[in-house]
Formats: C-alpha cells, structure tokens, sequence
C-alpha cells in the first residue's frame, strides 16, 4: 500500500464534493495556471494554454493518473476547476462536474486459489498453477466450476454470416473450448468486435465457464509466461451497478482457464479434430472446422479478491443555440487515466560488470503525457473555443475514468443516462494523438460509417489537412478506445489521431516501440504546434457535426450500426 498526502480539495474532487470553482482558485496560483480566457470568442487554440495542461496531466505530482488512485482525483479536479475558469456549465451528479463512476477494483489470488482438473483421455492429473494453466473468475470472485468441455472454435456466429461455431452442439451450463481471437475471414474492425464480445455470445448461449487454448500463433506473440504475470500481479477494474456488484455482460460465464501450449496439445489427443488441424485452421489453411463434444470434464477453481473504489467521469456542457436540438448532445471525450506506478518505482537496476552500484535510479513513474495528456487538453481547450460562439447543438465534453483497465468509464456513461438527461446523438473521442512531427493528415476511425463523413471532410480540407484513411486496419483501433462503447449503444462515433502523412508513419512507429505506456511517455516529447493544429481541427470538425441539419446516423447497411441497433440511413 502506498501512503498519500491529499490535500482537503483533492479529497472532496474524489467525493464529488466540490463544483470545481474552488478547485479552479486554488490551481489559479499554481505553477501550471492556465492563462485567462480572453474576453472575445477566440477563433483558434491557445498554444501556451495547451502546454499548461499537458505539463500539469504529466507532472511527477500526480503519479500516473491510475483510476481510483488520489492522484488521479488530483487530476480530475484539476479539469473541475478548468471547466469553471472557462465558464462551461456542470453536467455531472448534483449539479457538479462529477459523474461518479463506483468501480470494482480485484486481483486474482493466483496459485493460492487456482485449481485445473481434466478427467478423460489420459489427461495429467498434477496440473500447476503458471506451468500448464492460469485461472481467473469475475473480478473480485472465488469460487469453482465443474462442466463438460465442447469445442467452439472461435465460439462466433452471427446474423449474416454463414459460419456458425455454435451449429450441432450445446454449451448449456458447460465450458467452452475456445480459440483465442475471430476467423480470419473479416475485416479487422470486424475481427476486433468478434474477438471482445466472444464471451457475450458464450454467455447468451448458457456456457458456464471458457478454456481458451494457448496456440502456436498465440506463442510466437508472447511466451506463456507472460500470460502467468498478467492474471497474478496485475488489477482489473469494472463498474459497479446500484447494489454493488460488478457489471457484466456475459453474466453466465463465471470463469476462464488459459492453458498452455503443451497442455493445449495433449487436450487434442484422441480427438475428432487434431492439434495440427487447430493449427491449419488458424493459419487459414484450412476453411472451416467442426464443434464437438470433448469427452472430457474440466473442474476449474478460482480467487480473486476486490475493494470498491471511487472514481469519476468530468463532465462539463456547453448549450447549443437551436432549441429543437437541445437533448441531442455531441459528446467530445478523452481519457484522463493512465497506468500509474511500475512496481519496481523507487528501485535501481542491478549493476553491470565491473560496477559498484547501478548509476541511476529507474524512473516508474507512467506519466502519460501522449497518453492521453494531449487527448484530455485538446479536449479542454476546444471547451473554451465553444463558450463564446456555441454551436446549433449542445456539446458536452468528458474527461473518462479507466481507458486503461478497459473502457469502463466510458462504458458506465454509455450504458446510464446522461446525468443531466438528453441522449448522445455522436460521440468524437480523442486518444493519444502523437504530435512529434510536423502534422500533414488525420485519420478519423469510424468517420466513413456514418453521415459525419461529408462534414468532416470538408472541415479537415479546409484547415489545409488531409482526410487519410486507417493506415493500420490489421490493428482494429476503431474497437480499441473509449469510443467503441457508445459505438456498441448505437451511437455514431469517430476515434480522432493524428495520420502517417510526412514524417508520421517513422514517428508514430518509434513512439509506440520507445514510449507507449513507459515512464519515457514524457512532455518533453511533444512539439505543442503541432497540437495546437490538431486541435483546431478538433474544433473544426466538433463544430461541423454539431452544426449538422439532421442528427448524425449510420450509413446504410453498415456493420456496427447493424450489430448493435443504432439509427440508420434510409
């Protein structure tokens, strides 16, 4: 446990307690003060303004940010007290800027609590904890499962689509077989739906648990190690519902085995479908493969342990001008989260040969001023840029608990009524736009699914930038930020970054191998003219969709607006 000193301020920020005018007072004296806001409606961003933040979101002081921490309700007091120096109204709980977001913070309890039985087949009967499998339940959960194994493939089915994973089996209150991502065949944002929403459809089909397979493919990734490190040491998060338990949308399946390559191969032994098959079909080698019965009973035992903590979505509104559209929100988001403190902070690298002691204390401090620093001020100062010159439609603007333990506070806000009630007709979500170079394209991930596209263009041609397409579509990052879960309420979304144009592609490439989610993710990375200009296509684009004659919607036929029921094109 870490000790922290909170100043009474910062304590209230984490209780909602304040408004954030008495945050902004306090912050008004500090050594990262923002600059006043001028008394005519400015018309572009404020450089020194962006700096100001940025270098505020990354200081040492607020230690990485970690949702549920103090230091990330220094934080989330901080844009409080900014969106109350700027003069936009509170659309939080109570009449503050603060939407609560009650999480459920858990850890596994690992080899003490975790337990694989196989019965059937010959199977080894000494199975250990890290050698031949991990075992996770629900966050914060203890408890055992007992059920017959079927195979499911990638367990995908779904309307439209002639393969059928599920087809001559049952799962009902067994545990499914499963391998780890989607069928080849899609496309990657389809691959990457499929892939996050594998235990939905597990779960709506009655399966009480998951054994997910630990594949060739899958250990040319990562060793089996790692997956060992993951369940042991690290904190999963979730929102809480009203009496207290941690949500779920595959409430059937409490638990999951991952097993290791060996064990993953002597499952297959005997079986209608060989190992070399599971590995032909993954390849793609092989079109299509059956589900069976295995024959085999698996039991799987689980701990976890878990503490409710409080944390909290800012939320500040902007009211638009038109009355008719005055529920019809556009909602511009960015996380505030980060990761917070390695485990080794405070630590020194062992010596090398020859050396006395290490030179140079290790830096654990995950700052995260690309992530999402440059998000959540862009964010802040396109709020300013609204105040004096609103748009037809009101604008709220959200800086979100927990990107990083798995879209939670976005996803909270996505699935609950707005605080101040109306409904998001778009959401434009902005994450961690890498500005190390001199800025030629954005790319808007989702943009070309919905009619915000016409707008949007003209909006980014128009500030001397070109409209570049997904440069990574093998990576899926429409279903990878907050904005995928108001994608999955039905809303029309755009995930805003900064494209490969000039020198983008090198500098976007060496920022992720060198700096993501690593103590080197600091300020002095960042070449703040140019996220001054993506800032003001921020603005620009926000203002095209906020002005828009008819609300946006998807496009015709269009996959997520089909998938989750979302208003669609004539």
């Amino acid at each position: 446990m870490r000790n922290y000193v909170i100043s009474g301020a910062i304590a209230l920020a984490a209780f909602g307690g304040i408004t954030g005018t008495a945050f902004a007072n306090d912050t008004a004296n500090s050594s990262y003060a923002v600059p006043a806001a001028a008394a005519a409606a400015p018309e572009t961003a404020d450089k020194d303004r962006l700096e100001a933040d940025v270098r505020f979101l990354a200081d040492d002081s607020l230690e990485g940010r970690e949702a549920g921490t103090p230091a990330y309700a220094m934080a989330a007091g901080y844009v409080a007290g900014q969106f109350a120096a700027i003069g936009i109204q509170q659309g939080g709980d109570n009449g503050t800027y603060f939407q609560n977001v009650p999480l459920i913070a858990g850890k596994s309890t690992g080899e003490k609590d975790s337990k694989l039985t196989l019965s059937g087949n010959d199977l080894p009967s000494d199975l250990k904890f890290g050698d031949d499998f991990v075992s996770y339940g629900k966050i914060g959960t203890s408890g055992e499962i007992e059920g017959e194994l079927v195979f499911v493939g990638y367990g995908f089915a779904a309307d439209g689509y002639e393969q059928d994973d599920f087809a001559g089996v049952d799962v009902e209150g067994k545990i499914a077989v499963v391998l780890r991502g989607a069928p080849t065949g899609l496309n990657s944002e389809e691959r990457a739906h499929f892939r996050s929403t594998m235990n939905e459809r597990l779960s709506a089909r009655g399966a009480i648990g998951r054994v997910m397979l630990f594949t060739p493919n899958a250990a040319e990734q990562f060793p089996f190690s790692v997956v060992k490190r993951f369940v042991s040491g690290s904190t999963s998060m979730n929102w809480a519902d009203e009496n207290g338990n941690v949500f779920s949308s595959s409430p059937n399946v409490q638990a999951t085995a991952i097993l290791s390559p060996e064990l993953s191969e002597k499952l297959f032994e005997g079986q209608p479908v060989s190992w070399d098959d599971i590995s032909k079909f993954e390849d793609d080698e092989l079109d299509s493969i059956a589900s069976f019965d295995m024959g085999i009973t698996a039991k799987v035992s689980y701990g976890g342990t878990s503490e409710l903590v409080a944390s909290h979505n800012v939320v500040g509104i902007v009211p638009g001008t038109d009355p008719e559209l005055a529920g019809e929100y556009v909602l511009v988001t960015a996380h505030l989260d980060h990761t917070g403190i390695d485990d080794d902070h405070g630590t020194y690298p062992e010596p090398k040969d020859g050396e006395e002691e290490a030179p140079e204390l290790i830096d654990s401090l995950n700052n995260g001023a690309m992530d999402n620093a440059t998000g959540t001020a862009s964010m802040l100062e396109v709020a300013r840029l609204f105040v004096d010159n609103p748009a037809r439609r009101p604008i709220m603007f959200v800086a979100l608990t927990a990107e990083e333990k798995g879209l939670v506070g976005s996803d909270f806000m996505a699935r609950n009524p707005l605080p101040l009630g109306g409904k998001p007709v778009a959401n434009i979500n902005l994450d961690m736009p890498i500005v190390t170079y001199e800025l030629k394209d954005v790319v808007a991930f989702g943009a070309e699914r919905s009619t915000m596209i016409g707008p949007i263009t003209e909006a980014v041609e128009a500030a001397g930038m070109k409209l570049s397409p997904d440069p990574v579509p093998e990576q899926g990052l429409f279903a990878r930020s907050d904005q995928y879960s108001f994608v999955q309420q039905g809303v029309p979304s755009l995930f805003l970054v900064t494209g490969h144009g000039g020198d983008g592609a090198a500098a976007q490439a060496d920022f992720l191998e060198n700096h993501y989610h690593k103590p080197s993710d600091e300020v002095g990375l960042i070449d703040f003219t140019q996220l001054k200009r993506f800032t003001d296509v921020n603005h620009d684009i926000t203002r095209s969709v906020a002005n828009m004659d008819e609300r946006p919607v998807w496009l015709k036929g269009d996959f997520f607006g089909r998938a989750f029921g979302g208003e669609m094109q004539d």
